[in-house]
């Protein structure tokens, strides 16, 4: 079993995301991985946004019953890989002690995946399939 981190910033918009895309890849193909997903700079416990619920759910991915984790509260010694949405949350992580050698920016066009957050469903639906095609992408390093 294979256990595998998203990071962002608030654990509200990509990283629950990426957490619940991948989650429905290995389900679907019977892959032994197991998801987490946390943020940076968040408060354990509260829910995602609603945006990302939604457009989650248009492509059979439901993350309705996520909730925030802050990446502190987290062993990250624990992870086999741990992927960010931008290099800023990778060099965080390595100064918090995580090792840098399991650590990877998911792999987009722009470089990571920027925030939707505050933008409206067309903006989250850009995003949920940058990091969609960024996890299976992703599944080559995993």
């Amino acid at each position: 079993m294979k256990n595998v981190l998203f990071v962002c910033t608030g654990n509200t918009c990509r990283s629950p995301m990426a957490q619940g895309i991948l989650e429905k890849i290995a389900f679907d193909r019977r892959l032994p991985i197991r998801t987490d997903s946390a943020g940076l700079s968040t408060k354990s416990g509260q829910p995602v946004s609603e945006n990302a619920v939604a457009v989650c759910k248009e492509i059979g991915v439901d993350i309705s019953r996520y909730r925030t984790t802050n990446v502190r509260d987290l062993d990250l010694s624990t992870y086999d890989a741990i992927f960010t949405m931008t290099t800023r949350h990778k060099s965080a992580l390595v100064a918090l002690g995580a090792n840098p050698y399991k650590i990877s920016v998911l792999d987009t066009e722009e470089g990571g995946v920027p925030d939707p957050y505050g933008g409206d469903i067309v903006v989250y639906r850009q995003c949920r399939d940058m990091i969609k095609d960024a996890v299976e992408n992703a599944l080559k390093e995993i």
